[in-house]
């Protein structure tokens, strides 16, 4: 090889003295300088379950990941969710804290919802960026049933229509130059169809073609200049190959060891000798850069310990311009992983045993890792198996290329012995970008659109206020409060920490003016600012082609009351057709109004009379509005007494008293706000700890019939990376699944799974 240099991005500026003189300089400076201005953080989701029935809690973990590593990243501290159907309506939609690099909580599926399938969104700071045309939305798919007895198994018709793509190795083919091409085959729906059939150069037959994987499959062809070629399927199709270059540069990748790549480049004869560089990159980010001499033929090797993470790499030719030649995706390290073990104590337990779980986390060499995990356990009749995503998929392969992938969980499964000659035909086909990349013209501005605070902005239509600084009083739905300063501007925020601190639904803004300034909040809504993204993005959600599933078994037990509400958690049914109430954590504002917000008091004056409750009454019996006894709350069911007063011939006299029965506030939520000045509005979402039994509940006679029987999103393991976790199974006799998905916080993820059987045991 001529004039070959190999160095990775750490070590780049130690090199550069030596090549003062060389073009390699202000290119190597470039790319490395270069950051990447799309998001900086990937989210993924995962949920107690897979399917769901309506009137459900949906419980959720969220890893929060540098884009780059795939380390927990703390940069972003609000997550904004989304449930939305499959026309993109939303369903629900609440802010959450995260946590380093976590967020976990859960959504309530309404009772009304109709049956079908949902995505949850998800929105941060560094996740989402409002001027990305090219980038996904995170997103978890989940299947919404009525009950889940009832729920039919769903069969894709079958569509007839065939799509047929090539594919060559680094973009082009170009004539007296072997190369491969890749090819992939799909009917209408965008599901797989194996095919064969042979590939022609004129009329005569060169080679024949079979899908190997998914309608996927490769041959080598070096074509001839003026020569036609054509794909010809058994079924008698035919796919004429466009766009043979008469001349010009090809990329291959010619071998692959543990330790290095090999990539061959050749150019046509007619082209002079010219300086080229192969750029590596993983997942943005700049790795190593490869300098050399193209002739007529030039192999290029890098080194792979200049990639220090699992997952798509991208290798990119460029002549002396910085312009992109070929390129060519790559998939490394898939050892470079958790290896998540779970074992349960038994196989088979009884109805309502305790049963435990032994975790064990290793990374590739058998060591022993801290990791931290989320942990579901849950009816088998409840897996998914439309949601072809795990985290290890999706992190690694979905969320990295464009357009839709069937099964990419196959890629990862180690069953699979043909999974990386599979994945190789995946990055060829459906990674196959044709010079998407450039250095200079970004498609993506690189600016945030979402905040962690919650801002706003207070007007004052008194001109003697000016321009001060203002006060606002923050208050939490538990009637904790704390305060804020506006600027001069009127402007103020509400970080963070002090919305977590106020968790629990909404936040009460109160200005600290007196009223003859005529005080005005307005909040920004951020999620207005999510209906303004662009709407043609696209949703490459993976997906798995229909066939039907067999279920476990008979969905047996006493699992239900007469009118169909599962009958768990304590949960009472009021009436037919009415809707349960989850996490209504403020629906009255009862106390909040009497204690910060000044509503109905009674005074201490005997026998005690109620004040500042309907309008007019609101003066207590001496008639001052200084007065500094104590102010009692109201009690519900207790008779008081109320006096209105009127200012008539230079005195104060009685217009009106009136004897009542407290019942509580007697205005609603908006007008208590707005007689106060108040604005509410959405802070954190609520958290509430998934149901577990205890030994008493095990006691009762109530039919248990929970199909989750664990949901625990905070398992970490010790130095010897173990962790064990106890849970009381239900009535439900049948299969159950244990799923344990997570992160060690520097990059590596996985994934583990077991089972077990719930049998009928006889009541003590």
């Amino acid at each position: 090889m001529n004039g070959r240099a190999v160095f990775s991005s750490g070590l780049l500026f130690l090199h550069l003295a030596a090549f003062a003189q060389q073009e390699v300089d202000p290119v190597a400076a470039a790319l490395c300088a270069r950051r990447p201005d799309r998001p900086t953080e990937l989210l993924y989701f995962q949920c107690s379950k897979g399917i769901y029935e309506t009137g459900e809690d949906l419980w959720f973990k969220a890893y929060q990941l540098d884009r780059h590593s795939l380390g927990l990243s703390d940069a972003s501290r609000t997550l904004y969710l989304r449930i939305v159907d499959s026309r993109d309506s939303v369903v629900w939609q609440r802010k959450y804290p995260i946590g380093q690099g976590i967020a976990e909580g859960h959504a309530y599926l309404d009772e009304k919802l109709p049956a079908g399938d949902y995505f949850l969104k998800g929105y941060t700071r560094g996740a989402v960026f409002g001027d990305d045309s090219l980038g996904q939305i995170p997103m978890r798919k989940i299947r919404v049933v009525e009950r889940i007895a009832e729920a039919p198994d769903r069969v894709a018709d079958r569509d007839s229509a065939l799509r047929f793509e090539t594919f060559p190795e680094g973009g082009h083919l170009v004539a007296g130059i072997p190369s491969r091409l890749a090819f992939k085959a799909t009917d209408g729906r965008g599901v797989p169809v194996e095919v064969a059939g042979t590939l022609y150069e004129a009329d005569e037959p060169l080679c024949a073609i079979r899908s190997e994987h998914d309608g996927m499959g490769s041959v080598w062809i070096r074509p001839v200049h003026g020569r036609a070629y054509e794909v010809r399927l058994n079924d008698g199709r035919r796919y004429p190959l466009s766009g043979i270059r008469d001349e010009g540069v090809t990329l291959r990748l010619s071998h692959r060891t543990d330790r290095e790549l090999g990539f061959g480049i050749s150019r046509s004869a007619g082209l002079p000798d010219r300086p080229v560089y192969l750029v590596g990159r993983m997942r943005g980010r700049v790795c190593c850069i490869a300098r050399g001499l193209l002739k007529e033929n030039l192999e290029m090797k890098i080194p792979l310990e200049h990639f220090p993470y699992q997952g798509i790499a991208e290798f990119t030719l460029l002549d002396h311009a910085m312009r992109p030649l070929c390129e060519r995706l790559v998939y490394l390290h898939p050892e470079r992983k958790l290896h998540i073990r779970l074992e349960p104590d038994k196989t088979r337990y009884g109805t309502r045993e305790e049963a435990t779980i032994r975790i064990r986390v290793t990374d590739s060499c058998g060591n022993p890792v801290r990791a931290h995990l989320g942990l579901s356990v849950y009816d088998c009749a409840y897996d998914n198996a439309e949601d072809a995503v795990d985290i290890d998929s999706y992190c690694y392969l979905a969320s990295q290329i464009r357009g839709r992938i069937h099964n990419p969980a196959y890629y990862f499964d180690e069953r699979n012995d043909d999974r990386a000659e599979a994945l190789d035909l995946l990055l060829l086909t459906q990674g196959w970008r044709d010079y998407v990349w450039e250095l200079r013209a970004s498609v993506h501005g690189g600016r945030p659109f979402l905040t962690d605070e919650l801002t706003g902005i207070q007007t004052v239509r008194d001109k003697n206020k000016g321009d001060a600084e203002q006060l606002i009083r923050i208050s939490g739905a538990d009637g904790r409060s704390s305060y804020v300063w506006t600027d001069s501007l009127g402007r103020f925020s509400v970080g963070p920490e002090l919305l977590e601190t106020l968790r629990g639904g909404y936040i009460y803004l109160k200005p600290m003016l007196s009223e003859k300034f005529r005080p005005k909040i307005d909040a920004d809504d951020p999620f207005l600012a999510i209906d303004s993204l662009p709407g043609a993005r696209a949703a490459w959600y993976p997906f798995v082609g229909l066939r039907g599933t067999q279920r476990d078994g008979a969905l047996d037990g006493p699992v239900v009351s007469p009118d169909s509400s599962i009958l768990v958690e304590g949960v009472a049914v009021v009436a037919q057709g009415d809707r349960m109430r989850r996490d209504k954590f403020m629906g009255r504002l009862d106390s909040l109004a009497e204690m910060s917000m000044g509503g109905a008091w009674v005074c201490t004056c005997p026998p005690g009379y109620l004040n500042d409750y309907l309008p007019g009454y609101t003066h207590h019996i001496y008639h001052t509005q200084t007065y500094n006894g104590e102010r009692l709350r109201p009690k519900r069911g207790k008779h008081y007494r109320m006096i209105k007063y009127e200012a008539r011939d230079g005195g104060v006299f009685v217009a009106d008293t009136k004897e009542i029965t407290y019942e509580g506030p007697a205005y609603s939520d908006e007008e208590l706000l707005a007689m106060n000045g108040i604005l509410r509005v959405e802070g954190y979402y609520g958290e509430r700890r998934f149901y577990r039994p205890d030994s008493v509940d095990m006691l009762s006679s109530l039919p248990d019939a929970r199909n989750t029987l664990l949901w625990d999103p905070a398992v970490v393991t010790d130095q010897r990376g173990e962790a064990e976790v106890r849970f009381v199974c239900s009535d439900l006799p049948t299969s159950f699944a244990a799923v344990a998905e997570g992160v060690d916080g520097a990059g590596l993820l996985g994934r583990g799974r077991c089972g077990f059987r719930v049998v009928r045991s006889k009541r003590r």
